[in-house]
């Protein structure tokens, strides 16, 4: 499972071994002062995805990587889609990171309280 976390002044996505191989990323930062929103979304694995590119996806299993729908550019790291972060940017690579977490609330707090402390 891919890790969300604070870094100093910057939003770091970890990837382990086989989320790395299937999304073709390993670790991404994100300066704070891009993140939009953050935000839990139990159905977001539930949305279109759109064009793979590049990345696996297995439908109703897994989607991992970058993933192009509507004009928006998405990194999708999840299984089965419940325990879900979505992280809007602005002028990053990525519109959206959708990320499942084990506990996504914590870590929506902990994102919050880092942007909150910069304003």
């Amino acid at each position: 499972m891919a890790q969300l976390d604070v870094d100093g002044d910057y939003l770091v996505v970890r990837l382990g071994i086989i989320d790395a191989m299937l999304s073709m990323r390993s670790t991404m930062r994100f300066p704070l002062t891009s993140v939009k929103n953050v935000y839990v979304d139990p159905v977001a694995g539930e949305e279109p995805k759109g064009f793979r590119a590049p990345g696996t996806a297995i439908p109703g299993t897994l989607t991992k990587g970058t993933f192009h729908f509507d004009g928006v550019k998405t990194f999708w790291n999840i299984w089965r889609g419940t325990l879900v972060v979505v992280v809007e940017l602005n002028n990053e690579k990525f519109d959206r990171l959708v990320i499942e977490q084990s506990d996504p609330e914590a870590i929506v707090d902990k994102i919050t309280q880092a942007l909150e402390a910069r304003s």
